[in-house]
Protein backbone atom coordinates (compact mmCIF):
# COMPACT_ATOMS: atom_id res chain seq x y z
CA UNK A 1 0.00 0.00 0.00
CA UNK A 2 1.84 3.06 -1.14
CA UNK A 3 2.00 6.27 0.86
CA UNK A 4 0.52 8.55 -1.76
CA UNK A 5 -2.33 6.24 -2.67
CA UNK A 6 -4.15 6.98 0.55
CA UNK A 7 -2.80 10.28 1.75
CA UNK A 8 -5.06 12.63 -0.16
CA UNK A 9 -5.16 16.21 1.06
CA UNK A 10 -8.70 17.39 0.48
CA UNK A 11 -10.18 20.81 -0.17
CA UNK A 12 -13.45 21.96 1.32
CA UNK A 13 -16.22 23.49 -0.70
CA UNK A 14 -18.97 25.25 1.19
CA UNK A 15 -22.62 25.69 0.29
CA UNK A 16 -25.10 27.73 2.28
CA UNK A 17 -28.67 26.74 3.01
CA UNK A 18 -31.20 29.54 3.36
CA UNK A 19 -33.76 29.87 6.09
CA UNK A 20 -34.72 31.87 9.15
CA UNK A 21 -32.28 31.67 12.04
CA UNK A 22 -34.11 33.78 14.64
CA UNK A 23 -36.33 30.96 15.96
CA UNK A 24 -34.91 27.91 17.71
CA UNK A 25 -34.10 24.97 15.47
CA UNK A 26 -36.17 22.57 17.55
CA UNK A 27 -39.07 25.01 17.64
CA UNK A 28 -39.15 25.31 13.86
CA UNK A 29 -38.85 21.54 13.53
CA UNK A 30 -41.97 21.05 15.70
CA UNK A 31 -43.87 23.79 13.86
CA UNK A 32 -43.19 22.58 10.34
CA UNK A 33 -43.52 18.88 11.17
CA UNK A 34 -47.01 19.65 12.50
CA UNK A 35 -47.77 21.76 9.44
CA UNK A 36 -46.78 18.95 7.04
CA UNK A 37 -48.85 16.42 9.00
CA UNK A 38 -51.95 18.65 8.99
CA UNK A 39 -51.59 19.76 5.36
CA UNK A 40 -49.44 17.25 3.41
CA UNK A 41 -50.25 18.90 0.07
CA UNK A 42 -48.77 22.26 1.01
CA UNK A 43 -45.33 22.61 -0.69
CA UNK A 44 -44.30 25.44 1.65
CA UNK A 45 -44.45 23.17 4.67
CA UNK A 46 -42.26 20.52 3.05
CA UNK A 47 -39.84 23.24 1.91
CA UNK A 48 -39.48 24.75 5.38
CA UNK A 49 -39.14 21.33 7.02
CA UNK A 50 -36.50 20.39 4.44
CA UNK A 51 -34.48 23.47 5.36
CA UNK A 52 -34.71 22.57 9.04
CA UNK A 53 -33.41 19.07 8.29
CA UNK A 54 -30.45 20.60 6.42
CA UNK A 55 -29.63 22.71 9.49
CA UNK A 56 -29.88 19.51 11.57
CA UNK A 57 -27.49 17.88 9.05
CA UNK A 58 -30.06 15.17 8.35
CA UNK A 59 -29.62 15.39 4.61
CA UNK A 60 -31.54 12.30 3.53
CA UNK A 61 -34.62 13.49 5.43
CA UNK A 62 -34.13 16.96 3.93
CA UNK A 63 -33.95 15.51 0.43
CA UNK A 64 -37.20 13.61 0.98
CA UNK A 65 -39.09 16.73 2.11
CA UNK A 66 -37.68 18.93 -0.64
CA UNK A 67 -38.48 16.31 -3.29
CA UNK A 68 -42.08 16.39 -2.09
CA UNK A 69 -42.08 20.20 -2.24
CA UNK A 70 -40.91 20.19 -5.88
CA UNK A 71 -43.42 17.46 -6.75
CA UNK A 72 -46.25 19.58 -5.40
CA UNK A 73 -44.93 22.78 -7.01
CA UNK A 74 -42.91 22.09 -10.15
CA UNK A 75 -41.57 25.66 -10.53
CA UNK A 76 -40.43 25.96 -6.91
CA UNK A 77 -36.96 27.45 -7.53
CA UNK A 78 -36.04 27.88 -3.86
CA UNK A 79 -36.94 24.26 -3.07
CA UNK A 80 -34.82 23.01 -5.97
CA UNK A 81 -31.89 25.03 -4.63
CA UNK A 82 -32.19 23.52 -1.13
CA UNK A 83 -32.61 20.08 -2.70
CA UNK A 84 -29.33 20.65 -4.55
CA UNK A 85 -27.65 21.57 -1.25
CA UNK A 86 -28.96 18.35 0.34
CA UNK A 87 -27.66 16.29 -2.60
CA UNK A 88 -24.28 18.04 -2.32
CA UNK A 89 -23.90 16.96 1.29
CA UNK A 90 -25.13 13.47 0.40
CA UNK A 91 -22.17 13.42 -2.05
CA UNK A 92 -24.47 12.92 -5.03
CA UNK A 93 -22.73 15.65 -6.99
CA UNK A 94 -24.06 14.75 -10.44
CA UNK A 95 -27.70 15.06 -9.41
CA UNK A 96 -26.91 18.12 -7.29
CA UNK A 97 -25.64 19.86 -10.42
CA UNK A 98 -28.81 19.02 -12.38
CA UNK A 99 -31.08 20.28 -9.60
CA UNK A 100 -29.13 23.50 -9.06
CA UNK A 101 -29.12 24.22 -12.81
CA UNK A 102 -32.92 23.86 -12.80
CA UNK A 103 -33.18 26.16 -9.79
CA UNK A 104 -31.06 28.80 -11.54
CA UNK A 105 -33.14 28.60 -14.72
CA UNK A 106 -36.35 29.04 -12.76
CA UNK A 107 -35.09 32.00 -10.74
CA UNK A 108 -31.55 33.22 -11.52
CA UNK A 109 -31.86 36.16 -9.09
CA UNK A 110 -32.41 34.11 -5.92
CA UNK A 111 -29.72 34.67 -3.26
CA UNK A 112 -26.64 32.43 -3.36
CA UNK A 113 -27.77 30.22 -6.26
CA UNK A 114 -24.82 31.41 -8.37
CA UNK A 115 -22.45 30.59 -5.50
CA UNK A 116 -23.80 27.08 -5.16
CA UNK A 117 -23.90 26.45 -8.90
CA UNK A 118 -20.30 27.61 -9.24
CA UNK A 119 -19.31 25.33 -6.40
CA UNK A 120 -20.99 22.23 -7.79
CA UNK A 121 -19.44 22.82 -11.22
CA UNK A 122 -16.09 23.03 -9.46
CA UNK A 123 -16.77 19.81 -7.56
CA UNK A 124 -17.66 18.07 -10.83
CA UNK A 125 -14.52 19.33 -12.59
CA UNK A 126 -16.10 21.90 -14.92
CA UNK A 127 -13.70 24.74 -14.12
CA UNK A 128 -14.90 27.03 -16.91
CA UNK A 129 -18.51 27.03 -15.69
CA UNK A 130 -17.35 27.20 -12.07
CA UNK A 131 -15.41 30.38 -12.74
CA UNK A 132 -18.33 31.90 -14.67
CA UNK A 133 -20.84 31.43 -11.84
CA UNK A 134 -18.46 32.28 -9.00
CA UNK A 135 -17.73 35.59 -10.76
CA UNK A 136 -21.48 36.23 -10.91
CA UNK A 137 -21.65 35.44 -7.19
CA UNK A 138 -18.72 37.78 -6.50
CA UNK A 139 -20.52 40.64 -8.27
CA UNK A 140 -23.63 40.03 -6.17
CA UNK A 141 -21.59 40.55 -2.98
CA UNK A 142 -23.61 38.06 -0.93
CA UNK A 143 -22.02 35.68 1.59
CA UNK A 144 -18.59 36.65 0.30
CA UNK A 145 -16.72 34.41 2.75
CA UNK A 146 -18.25 31.42 0.93
CA UNK A 147 -17.52 32.89 -2.51
CA UNK A 148 -13.89 33.66 -1.63
CA UNK A 149 -13.40 30.19 -0.10
CA UNK A 150 -14.62 28.49 -3.26
CA UNK A 151 -12.70 30.85 -5.55
CA UNK A 152 -9.63 29.78 -3.62
CA UNK A 153 -10.37 26.11 -4.30
CA UNK A 154 -10.88 26.96 -7.99
CA UNK A 155 -7.52 28.79 -8.05
CA UNK A 156 -5.74 25.69 -6.74
CA UNK A 157 -7.39 23.56 -9.42
CA UNK A 158 -6.02 26.04 -11.97
CA UNK A 159 -2.52 25.78 -10.47
CA UNK A 160 -2.59 29.24 -8.86
CA UNK A 161 -1.72 28.55 -5.23
CA UNK A 162 -0.70 32.13 -4.35
CA UNK A 163 -3.99 33.44 -5.70
CA UNK A 164 -5.80 30.77 -3.69
CA UNK A 165 -4.16 31.92 -0.45
CA UNK A 166 -5.13 35.50 -1.29
CA UNK A 167 -8.78 34.52 -1.75
CA UNK A 168 -8.78 32.52 1.50
CA UNK A 169 -7.32 35.43 3.44
CA UNK A 170 -10.15 37.57 2.08
CA UNK A 171 -12.63 34.88 3.14
CA UNK A 172 -11.26 34.96 6.70
CA UNK A 173 -11.44 38.75 6.76
CA UNK A 174 -15.16 38.41 6.03
CA UNK A 175 -15.65 35.52 8.47
CA UNK A 176 -12.72 34.41 10.66
CA UNK A 177 -14.77 31.50 11.95
CA UNK A 178 -14.81 29.43 8.76
CA UNK A 179 -12.91 26.20 9.60
CA UNK A 180 -13.03 24.93 6.00
CA UNK A 181 -10.93 27.87 4.84
CA UNK A 182 -8.24 27.14 7.42
CA UNK A 183 -8.22 23.51 6.25
CA UNK A 184 -7.81 24.63 2.65
CA UNK A 185 -4.89 26.91 3.55
CA UNK A 186 -3.30 24.00 5.39
CA UNK A 187 -3.52 21.85 2.26
CA UNK A 188 -1.64 24.42 0.17
CA UNK A 189 0.97 24.94 2.90
CA UNK A 190 1.42 21.16 3.05
CA UNK A 191 1.91 20.92 -0.70
CA UNK A 192 4.53 23.65 -0.45
CA UNK A 193 6.41 21.71 2.24
CA UNK A 194 5.48 24.19 4.98
CA UNK A 195 4.47 21.56 7.52
CA UNK A 196 4.41 23.83 10.56
CA UNK A 197 2.13 26.32 8.85
CA UNK A 198 -0.06 23.48 7.62
CA UNK A 199 -0.35 21.95 11.09
CA UNK A 200 -1.16 25.37 12.57
CA UNK A 201 -3.91 25.87 10.00
CA UNK A 202 -5.48 22.48 10.78
CA UNK A 203 -5.25 23.11 14.53
CA UNK A 204 -6.94 26.49 14.05
CA UNK A 205 -9.72 24.76 12.14
CA UNK A 206 -10.13 22.35 15.05
CA UNK A 207 -10.27 25.23 17.53
CA UNK A 208 -13.24 26.53 15.56
CA UNK A 209 -14.80 23.10 14.97
CA UNK A 210 -13.45 20.12 16.89
CA UNK A 211 -15.73 17.88 14.81
CA UNK A 212 -14.08 18.80 11.50
CA UNK A 213 -13.16 15.38 10.11
CA UNK A 214 -11.05 16.78 7.30
CA UNK A 215 -8.85 18.79 9.67
CA UNK A 216 -8.26 15.69 11.81
CA UNK A 217 -7.51 13.64 8.70
CA UNK A 218 -5.02 16.12 7.23
CA UNK A 219 -3.32 16.62 10.59
CA UNK A 220 -2.89 12.86 10.68
CA UNK A 221 -1.21 13.04 7.28
CA UNK A 222 1.43 15.38 8.69
CA UNK A 223 2.09 13.01 11.61
CA UNK A 224 2.34 10.07 9.24
CA UNK A 225 4.83 11.83 7.01
CA UNK A 226 6.91 12.45 10.11
CA UNK A 227 6.62 8.69 10.87
CA UNK A 228 4.68 9.37 14.07
CA UNK A 229 2.18 6.61 13.32
CA UNK A 230 0.51 6.45 16.77
CA UNK A 231 -0.47 10.14 16.52
CA UNK A 232 -1.55 9.66 12.90
CA UNK A 233 -3.80 6.79 14.00
CA UNK A 234 -5.24 8.90 16.82
CA UNK A 235 -6.20 11.69 14.39
CA UNK A 236 -7.58 9.30 11.78
CA UNK A 237 -9.64 7.34 14.31
CA UNK A 238 -11.14 10.65 15.43
CA UNK A 239 -11.83 11.57 11.80
CA UNK A 240 -13.48 8.18 11.27
CA UNK A 241 -15.82 8.66 14.23
CA UNK A 242 -16.90 11.94 12.62
CA UNK A 243 -17.21 10.59 9.08
CA UNK A 244 -17.72 6.84 8.71
CA UNK A 245 -18.40 7.09 4.98
CA UNK A 246 -14.92 8.14 3.82
CA UNK A 247 -12.88 5.22 2.51
CA UNK A 248 -9.74 7.40 2.39
CA UNK A 249 -9.75 7.55 6.19
CA UNK A 250 -10.20 3.78 6.44
CA UNK A 251 -7.45 3.08 3.91
CA UNK A 252 -5.05 5.43 5.67
CA UNK A 253 -5.77 3.77 9.00
CA UNK A 254 -5.11 0.37 7.43
CA UNK A 255 -1.75 1.63 6.14
CA UNK A 256 -0.78 3.04 9.54
CA UNK A 257 -1.88 -0.07 11.47
CA UNK A 258 0.21 -2.19 9.12
CA UNK A 259 3.19 0.07 9.78
CA UNK A 260 2.62 -0.50 13.50
CA UNK A 261 2.54 -4.26 12.93
CA UNK A 262 -1.20 -4.48 13.70
CA UNK A 263 -2.27 -6.47 10.67
CA UNK A 264 -5.63 -7.65 12.04
CA UNK A 265 -6.65 -4.04 12.66
CA UNK A 266 -5.46 -3.14 9.15
CA UNK A 267 -7.57 -5.91 7.59
CA UNK A 268 -10.62 -4.82 9.61
CA UNK A 269 -10.33 -1.27 8.23
CA UNK A 270 -9.88 -2.52 4.67
CA UNK A 271 -12.97 -4.73 5.03
CA UNK A 272 -14.99 -1.63 5.99
CA UNK A 273 -13.47 0.30 3.09
CA UNK A 274 -14.45 -2.46 0.65
CA UNK A 275 -18.04 -2.34 1.91
CA UNK A 276 -18.09 1.39 1.12
CA UNK A 277 -16.30 1.07 -2.21
CA UNK A 278 -16.51 -2.54 -3.43
CA UNK A 279 -15.15 -1.79 -6.92
CA UNK A 280 -11.80 -0.36 -5.82
CA UNK A 281 -9.22 -2.85 -7.09
CA UNK A 282 -6.38 -1.34 -5.05
CA UNK A 283 -8.17 -1.89 -1.76
CA UNK A 284 -8.76 -5.56 -2.60
CA UNK A 285 -5.07 -5.81 -3.53
CA UNK A 286 -3.94 -4.26 -0.24
CA UNK A 287 -6.18 -6.64 1.68
CA UNK A 288 -4.77 -9.61 -0.23
CA UNK A 289 -1.18 -8.53 0.34
CA UNK A 290 -1.66 -8.28 4.12
CA UNK A 291 -3.53 -11.59 4.24
CA UNK A 292 -0.65 -13.20 2.36
CA UNK A 293 1.85 -11.78 4.85
CA UNK A 294 -0.32 -13.28 7.63
CA UNK A 295 -0.04 -16.67 5.82
CA UNK A 296 -3.75 -16.64 5.07
CA UNK A 297 -2.97 -17.64 1.50
CA UNK A 298 -6.36 -18.85 0.28
CA UNK A 299 -8.12 -15.66 1.40
CA UNK A 300 -5.28 -13.66 -0.14
CA UNK A 301 -5.88 -15.43 -3.46
CA UNK A 302 -9.57 -14.46 -3.32
CA UNK A 303 -8.63 -10.81 -2.77
CA UNK A 304 -6.06 -10.80 -5.59
CA UNK A 305 -8.60 -12.41 -7.92
CA UNK A 306 -11.10 -9.64 -7.15
CA UNK A 307 -8.41 -7.05 -7.83
CA UNK A 308 -7.61 -8.39 -11.32
CA UNK A 309 -11.28 -8.90 -12.14
CA UNK A 310 -11.85 -5.22 -11.43
CA UNK A 311 -8.64 -4.12 -13.19
CA UNK A 312 -7.40 -6.60 -15.84
CA UNK A 313 -4.19 -4.56 -16.22
CA UNK A 314 -3.19 -4.71 -12.53
CA UNK A 315 0.31 -6.16 -12.88
CA UNK A 316 1.17 -6.16 -9.17
CA UNK A 317 -1.98 -8.14 -8.36
CA UNK A 318 -1.21 -10.80 -11.00
CA UNK A 319 2.34 -11.04 -9.65
CA UNK A 320 1.17 -11.52 -6.06
CA UNK A 321 -1.46 -14.01 -7.25
CA UNK A 322 1.29 -16.04 -8.92
CA UNK A 323 3.37 -16.04 -5.74
CA UNK A 324 0.36 -17.11 -3.67
CA UNK A 325 -0.39 -20.07 -5.96
CA UNK A 326 3.30 -21.01 -5.83
CA UNK A 327 3.08 -21.13 -2.03
CA UNK A 328 0.37 -23.78 -2.47
CA UNK A 329 2.49 -25.55 -5.13
CA UNK A 330 -0.22 -25.00 -7.73
CA UNK A 331 2.23 -24.80 -10.60
CA UNK A 332 -0.10 -24.07 -13.51
CA UNK A 333 -1.92 -21.19 -11.79
CA UNK A 334 1.34 -19.77 -10.41
CA UNK A 335 3.07 -19.69 -13.79
CA UNK A 336 -0.04 -18.58 -15.70
CA UNK A 337 -0.49 -15.50 -13.55
CA UNK A 338 3.19 -14.59 -13.83
CA UNK A 339 2.99 -14.96 -17.62
CA UNK A 340 0.11 -12.47 -17.60
CA UNK A 341 2.13 -10.23 -15.28
CA UNK A 342 4.98 -10.30 -17.77
CA UNK A 343 2.71 -9.06 -20.57
CA UNK A 344 1.14 -6.33 -18.40
CA UNK A 345 4.52 -4.93 -17.37
CA UNK A 346 5.93 -5.10 -20.89
CA UNK A 347 2.89 -3.37 -22.33
CA UNK A 348 3.13 -0.65 -19.66
CA UNK A 349 6.89 -0.30 -20.38
CA UNK A 350 7.76 -1.14 -16.76
CA UNK A 351 10.92 -2.92 -17.80
CA UNK A 352 12.49 -3.36 -14.36
CA UNK A 353 9.35 -5.16 -13.16
CA UNK A 354 9.20 -7.07 -16.44
CA UNK A 355 12.76 -8.37 -15.92
CA UNK A 356 12.00 -9.24 -12.29
CA UNK A 357 8.93 -11.24 -13.39
CA UNK A 358 10.86 -13.01 -16.13
CA UNK A 359 13.55 -14.04 -13.64
CA UNK A 360 10.89 -15.39 -11.26
CA UNK A 361 9.30 -17.31 -14.14
CA UNK A 362 12.60 -18.96 -15.00
CA UNK A 363 12.95 -20.14 -11.41
CA UNK A 364 9.40 -21.57 -11.50
CA UNK A 365 10.01 -23.33 -14.83
CA UNK A 366 12.98 -25.00 -13.17
CA UNK A 367 11.12 -25.75 -9.93
CA UNK A 368 8.15 -27.39 -11.65
CA UNK A 369 10.19 -28.84 -14.54
CA UNK A 370 8.04 -27.29 -17.24
CA UNK A 371 8.53 -24.90 -20.16
CA UNK A 372 6.97 -21.76 -21.56
CA UNK A 373 5.68 -23.74 -24.56
CA UNK A 374 3.42 -25.74 -22.27
CA UNK A 375 1.30 -22.64 -21.65
CA UNK A 376 0.25 -21.93 -25.23
CA UNK A 377 -3.43 -22.22 -24.19
CA UNK A 378 -3.07 -19.43 -21.62
CA UNK A 379 -6.34 -17.49 -21.23
CA UNK A 380 -5.64 -13.76 -21.37
CA UNK A 381 -7.89 -10.85 -20.38
CA UNK A 382 -9.53 -9.14 -23.37
CA UNK A 383 -7.30 -6.07 -22.93
CA UNK A 384 -4.16 -8.19 -23.41
CA UNK A 385 -5.22 -10.50 -26.22
CA UNK A 386 -3.09 -10.16 -29.33
CA UNK A 387 -0.23 -8.39 -27.56
CA UNK A 388 3.13 -9.75 -28.76
CA UNK A 389 6.11 -9.39 -26.42
CA UNK A 390 8.54 -9.87 -29.28
CA UNK A 391 6.94 -7.71 -31.96
CA UNK A 392 9.18 -4.89 -33.16
CA UNK A 393 7.79 -1.46 -33.91
CA UNK A 394 7.55 -0.61 -37.59
CA UNK A 395 10.21 1.76 -38.74
CA UNK A 396 8.90 4.72 -40.72
CA UNK A 397 11.34 5.86 -43.43
CA UNK A 398 11.59 9.32 -44.94
CA UNK A 399 12.52 10.36 -48.47
CA UNK A 400 16.03 11.22 -47.23
CA UNK A 401 16.76 7.53 -46.61
CA UNK A 402 17.79 5.07 -49.28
Amino acid sequence: MTFFRFFILLFSLVLLACGPKEDSLEGRFITYSKQVKEDPNNPEGHYELGKVYIEKEEYQAAFKQLTEATRLKEDYAEAYREKGVALFYLKNYTDAEKVLVKSFRLKPTQPDIATDLGSIYLKNGNLKNALQYLKVAQNRNSNMHIVFNNLGVLSVEMGKNKQALSFWKQALEKNPGLPETHVNMGVVYEKAGLKRKAAAAYEKALELDSANAMAHYNLGVIYAKGKDFPKAVEEWETALKLDRTDENILNSLAWAYEKLGKRKEAIAKLDLSIKLSPFDSKTHFSSGRIKYDMRNVEDAIDSFKKAVQLDPNFGDAYYRLGLAYDTLNQSYDAISNLLITEIVYHKAKKMDLFKKTRAKLESLFTKYQTKRENFSDLQLPETLKGYDLHKQKRRIRTSRER
